[in-house]
């Protein structure tokens, strides 16, 4: 998979911007102008010598769309500069994500007078605080993104869901300086049209809040509550019987249900839920998981990590009556509970026959998974999974692995990091997985060069996870570079004969920011692997 003509273009324009007169660009579209932007932000090429530039060829029309990804050069000045160009007054979608040196005189900038937003992302800005949202204003705004801004607080929401009144989707992830009193601001401005809300974080959520969502929000789908371990029981209560519209639905790491008699709420979860997560959450007994999950006529999407109550027999309880239905099973993390066996696994693949996701990370360290051979050998079942992951299965069954290879061509998504038996030959076996994305063979140290560079003539990867493959060399990262342009992240964490200017060549050759995480002891920085044109292998070159 090489870059398209297209794509070269656009980074052949980014580095010769300064270059090109007005005239030159006119042929630009408004896309063509927001991926030349994207690019010089993807790879640190912004400075403020540029910005007349970006000015006169990139900002002479109107764009709809701007993204800024963990590009540190960002400044409030440069974001000033592009507020202030003639054309700069119609965006849809705004993406700023941690860029380390924006403040909100450079967010108000850029937000003030966008009246056609759409979307808006400000994630992981540690500088944003309430002063820098007065400025977004947009009767077509739909969505916010607000994840991991510690400095937003209550007033700072109640600003946004009072100048937008619209809004359809919000995320709060991990805003730590929020508290409860936001979620009733939100409800009261945004009511009917709220959908989802994503609130993963806060400290606490009483009655009250539970109590203005049902009433304000009747039309509520999605609701992340992940790790808001202080949840008012009653509240939940009101939240499960009168929510009849809830589609989605995460209570992972609560332990309200631990004590009767508000254990039993759970069993009053709304029969509308599709999807549920209930990773780490903590409940009184057995029982009372199986009456809750069982009851669930639309449920098919289920997670259930770690979970201290799930027994083999338990699991076969609740998969003979939901498994049928269910696309999306999870049961990671069960090696600090030591109560699942490969019975958990038969019935697995005896209930869940139309299964499209399945994890069983950290399952158990002494499951050999031998009733996956069925599942993975009927060609029906085998097709329909995109996502499986299995790691740190040291006694798994090779042939189950096999089987795998062999018949699950629509895969995405594959993680079989930890596991001895993982080979050059069954990695190799992959290539006819064309639709292959995600791969996790992290500390698999059988792995060589030949297998990884079979894959990279086929499948077009986005995340990459090799760390502890210590054999691979360079060799690889050269051939990433020239067939990888759409990859966002590799680890290679261990790979000591991977070169630390290798990796850099290959960050400079992929089309967004690539995430690198390589940490090698004692590596020389600007150290070399190439080929030895006498032996044919690749050497450090001194």
């Amino acid at each position: 998979m090489v870059l398209k003509l297209r794509e070269l273009l656009i980074k052949q324009a980014a580095i010769h911007l300064h270059n090109f007169s007005s005239e030159s660009c006119q042929c630009l579209t408004a896309t063509q102008r927001e991926r030349i932007l994207r690019w010089l932000a993807s790879h640190d090429c912004l400075s403020l010598n540029l910005i007349p530039s970006i000015r006169q060829n990139l900002l002479s029309i109107p764009l709809y769309s701007l993204e800024f990804y963990k590009c540190n050069q960002l400044t409030n000045d440069m974001l000033i500069e592009f507020a202030e160009a003639s054309h700069f007054s119609r965006l849809k979608s705004l993406i700023i994500h941690q860029c380390t040196q924006v403040q909100d005189s450079g967010i108000l900038a850029i937000t003030k007078g966008q009246l056609s937003l759409e979307y808006v992302a400000l994630r992981k800005l540690t500088n944003l605080t309430n002063a820098g949202l007065d400025g977004i204003h947009s009767a077509f705004l739909k969505e916010i993104d607000f994840r991991w801004n510690d400095k937003i607080q209550d007033n700072g929401i109640l600003t946004i869901v009072s100048n937008n009144l619209n809004l359809r989707t919000i995320r709060l992830v991990n805003c730590h300086s929020l508290t409860g009193q936001c979620v009733v601001y939100i409800a009261q401005n945004t009511a009917e049209k709220l959908e989802i809300l994503d609130i993963e974080g806060l400290k606490c959520l009483d009655n009250e809040v539970f109590v203005h969502l049902v009433d304000y929000c009747p039309n509520i789908r999605s609701l992340n509550l992940f790790g808001i371990i202080n949840l008012d029981a009653d509240g939940l209560f009101t939240l499960f019987v009168r929510s009849t519209r809830m589609v989605v639905l995460n209570l992972s790491y609560t332990t309200c249900f631990l004590q009767e008699p508000v254990s039993d709420y759970i069993c009053c979860l709304p029969l509308s839920l599709v999807d549920l997560c209930l990773s780490g959450t903590q409940v009184y007994n057995t029982n009372i998981l199986i009456r809750a999950l069982t009851r669930l006529v639309n449920l098919q999407h289920l997670r259930l990590n770690g979970l201290a109550t799930i027994t083999d027999d338990a699991l076969d309880k609740i998969l003979c009556v939901i498994g049928s239905r269910l696309k999306t099973l999870e049961m990671n993390g069960y090696i600090t509970v030591g109560i699942l066996t490969d019975r958990s696994v038969e019935h697995i693949v005896r209930y869940c026959s139309s299964l499209e996701q399945l994890s069983l990370n950290l399952l158990s360290f002494t499951s050999t998974l031998d009733s996956l051979y069925d599942l993975f050998s009927s060609s029906k079942r085998a097709l329909q999974l995109h996502t499986i992951s299995l790691s740190s299965f040291r006694n798994i069954n090779e042939r189950v692995l096999w089987c795998l290879a062999e018949n699950c061509l629509n895969i995405k998504l594959l993680e079989l990091s930890g596991i001895p038996c993982v080979s050059d030959a069954l990695i190799s076996s992959l290539k006819h997985c064309t639709k292959l994305t995600h791969l996790n063979i992290k500390g698999c140290k059988q792995i060589t060069d030949i297998s990884i560079c079979d894959l990279l003539g086929v499948c077009q990867f986005i995340s990459l996870v090799l760390s502890g493959c210590y054999q691979l060399t360079d060799k690889s990262v050269l051939a990433m570079a020239h067939t990888q342009p759409f990859l966002e992240e590799i680890y290679i964490s261990g790979c000591i004969r991977i070169s630390p200017a290798t990796v850099r060549y290959l960050q400079d050759s992929t089309i967004r920011r690539l995430y690198i995480d390589h940490k090698i002891p004692n590596a020389l920085p600007d150290a070399l692997m190439a080929r030895n044109l006498d032996t044919g292998l690749f050497e450090q070159v001194r």
